[in-house]
């Protein structure tokens, strides 16, 4: 199995931690800033979210672009909820108005089909001193 140049790395960091992840996480980090290979092995996986966050950071208070042509496979877009939708006053009207006319749910008969149950599973569980 041939190994990357990253994960050559990661092992190097390990050993050199003597098997403690944070101080292995430590000198990985200290390494990549001096390694650019190093640092965009570590970071490319998790680019597309670094990117995402920085565009999200920098949008805050922006007022959005009138017309978005989303980029090819780019259709879906993520981040604010869409504004909920105002109901005219008509229509609540229409629904305060029907409010309390459905009738409830009947409620079961008082059969003795239940209560009969119900007392062969207490008795089940009674306790003989």
């Amino acid at each position: 199995m041939s190994e990357t140049y990253v994960t050559l790395k990661i092992r190097e960091a390990l050993a050199a931690a003597q098997g403690s992840r944070a101080q292995a996480q430590r000198i990985l980090v200290a390494w990549a800033l001096d390694d650019d290979q190093l640092l965009r092995g570590l970071c490319k996986p998790f680019l597309r979210a670094i990117a995402g966050s920085a565009i999200a950071s920098a949008a805050k208070g922006q007022p959005a672009p009138a017309s978005v042509t989303p980029a090819p496979g780019q259709g879906i877009t993520r981040g604010a909820k869409p504004a909920p939708r105002k109901l005219p006053p008509q229509m609540l009207d229409a629904i305060i108005a029907r409010m309390g006319t459905q009738q409830p749910e009947p409620t079961p008969p008082e059969g003795g089909e239940q209560a009969e149950s119900l007392k062969t599973l207490a008795a089940a569980f009674k306790r003989k001193f």
